[in-house]
């Protein structure tokens, strides 16, 4: 579903297909507004990993996961995500590369790293490998691949191996690396690397937070507050604030927070995180993406945004309450009154809005139960299991 589908449907159902009323920066604006209404509703919920910093319980909102659809509010906070010394270290040492014959890259510098997979996630990369390819070989052979350790750091605790490995890779020139491929076995030593630059577009970038771990569970969900940055412990505010990058510790743009936007967990002192190996998942909302690169919204939903922007794109459409007459000629007595035109376009506008409406609270419905069907049912007793 891409924004001109959803242009084509509110034209179809406005019956404004040929001679056209509205404009299409009109049509793109009365979605706009139904695509806002209906984030608040039903908002698009993603989630991020954090390191944590010693001592620390305030930290600034996460980088969203597109700079177009910021942070609208904090949704939830597992902390802590991992069992505490259960993630793998990274790989200590990148691979060997050299440029083989060939012509599927381009002819200049590449530079690749490489992560271990686990049950529980990824480490960060290895130390970057780089090499430089030349007119004729223009396909690079990496060999001397890392292997991970047989068992994790802590035995016996819970499986977790390293069950694969995933190849990063940049393009000519470039400093950002993108997922090249990855590797199911934790034994292969060696690939052969002919893939042109265009294969990587779009690709993910190699993890800034080490999620090989042992995941617990049950999650252990946080209370937390927002826009609170001026409570926190004085070890974290003695080291020099506590809003700086993402999950580092830094000065804020504003002493209220308001510039810098943050969050708080409640903690007691002996839960504070003793350094920065622990893992928080934070869980945001933020607005649907519906745009020419695609849409974030559920198919089962569109009918709701044609909706709404059909009732958005009425409200605005401003001619016939603008160009009313009342007109009679006195010879032959023929009367001719459009005065009845604005009071039923905006009947019918309100129609449409008020339909708009109530999806939106059916969706709300649905999407409150879904989310806390337990309420609904009662706690699960501590020792369901064994009933």
């Amino acid at each position: 579903m891409l924004l001109s589908d959803i242009e084509t449907a509110v034209r179809q159902d406005l019956f404004d297909n040929s001679a056209q009323r509205w404009a299409t920066s009109d049509i793109d604006r009365a979605i706009d507004k139904a695509v806002d209404r209906y984030s608040h509703y039903y908002p698009n919920i993603v989630y991020t990993d954090m390191t944590t910093q010693p001592y620390q319980r305030t930290y600034p909102y996460p980088t969203p996961w597109n700079a177009s659809y910021p942070v609208w509010w904090i949704e939830r906070i597992i902390y802590p995500l991992q069992a505490y010394g259960s993630a793998f270290s990274p790989p200590p040492a990148g691979m060997s590369a050299q440029a083989q014959n060939g012509n599927a890259l381009g002819i200049g510098t590449y530079q690749y790293v490489v992560t271990f997979l686990s049950q529980g996630g990824e480490t960060t990369p290895s130390p970057l490998t780089s090499v430089t390819t030349s007119s004729g070989k223009q396909s690079v052979q990496l060999s001397a691949l890392p292997i991970g350790p047989i068992a994790g750091p802590l035995p016996g605790t819970a499986t977790n191996n390293v069950l694969g490995r995933n190849v990063y890779r940049s393009q000519v020139g470039g400093s950002t690396l993108y997922l090249l491929t990855t590797i199911a076995d934790n034994s292969s030593t060696s690939y052969l690397d002919s893939s042109p630059d265009s294969a990587l577009t779009g690709k993910p970038q190699p993890p800034t937070v080490n999620t090989s771990g042992i995941m617990l569970w049950p999650p252990n969900e946080r209370d937390f507050a927002e826009y609170s940055n001026l409570f926190d412990s004085s070890t974290a505010l003695a080291n020099g604030g506590n809003l700086g990058a993402q999950g580092a510790i830094g000065v804020g743009l504003s002493p209220s927070g308001m510039v810098a936007p943050s969050f708080t967990l409640k903690l007691n002192s002996n839960e504070l995180p003793p350094d920065n190996q622990q893992v928080m998942r934070i869980f945001y909302a933020t607005k649907h993406q519906l745009d020419s690169n695609g849409s974030t919204i559920p198919e089962v939903h569109r009918d709701i945004i044609v909706l709404g922007a059909t009732a958005y794109a009425m409200f605005a459409y401003q001619v016939p309450t603008n160009d009313n007459f009342i007109f009679q000629d006195g010879t032959v007595r023929d009367h001719v009154d459009d005065t009845h035109i604005p009071s039923s376009w905006l009947a019918t506008a309100q129609v449409r809005h008020t339909q708009f409406e109530t999806r939106l609270q059916e969706i709300k419905q649905q999407r409150d139960f879904a989310s806390s069907a337990r309420v609904h049912w009662g706690d699960i007793p501590v020792r369901w299991p064994r009933l």
